[in-house]
């Protein structure tokens, strides 16, 4: 008997089979997981060379430069208030009812008002 078999010698059949299982299962959830996080890699490396190529028509059909765009990521960026390389969800004032709600809702949560939703958030 060797390798898991040899470990589990001496614990029972219905101990070691469990363990098993249960070995068996983490390796599934390891696999899957690996293959999720190899998709995401995958779509992130497409969005970031479906931007640069945007970038790039931008710059040169409306004459910009590097330093505009990096102008106006620093503004989005700072529009929650924090320099974090990331735009964070934030409070709405609903315009129906006028209770705050977070920016990531579609609508609201105390009256139904549906929100206008920025393009890409």
């Amino acid at each position: 008997m060797g390798g898991l078999g040899f470990f589990l010698n001496g614990m029972g059949p219905d101990l070691a089979g469990g363990q098993i299982q249960a070995v068996r299962q983490a390796s599934q959830a390891q696999a899957e997981t690996k293959s999720e996080v190899n998709e995401l890699q995958r779509q992130v490396e497409r969005l970031a060379l479906l931007n640069q190529a945007m970038w790039e028509v931008l710059r040169d059909r409306l004459g910009l430069s590097d330093a505009d765009l990096e102008a106006m990521a620093h503004a989005v960026d700072m529009r929650d208030g924090t320099a974090d390389d990331r735009m964070t969800a934030q409070a709405v004032r609903c315009p129906s009812c006028s209770r705050v709600n977070n920016s990531r809702h579609a609508k609201c949560l105390y009256c139904g008002q549906l929100f206008e939703k920025p393009l890409f958030g």
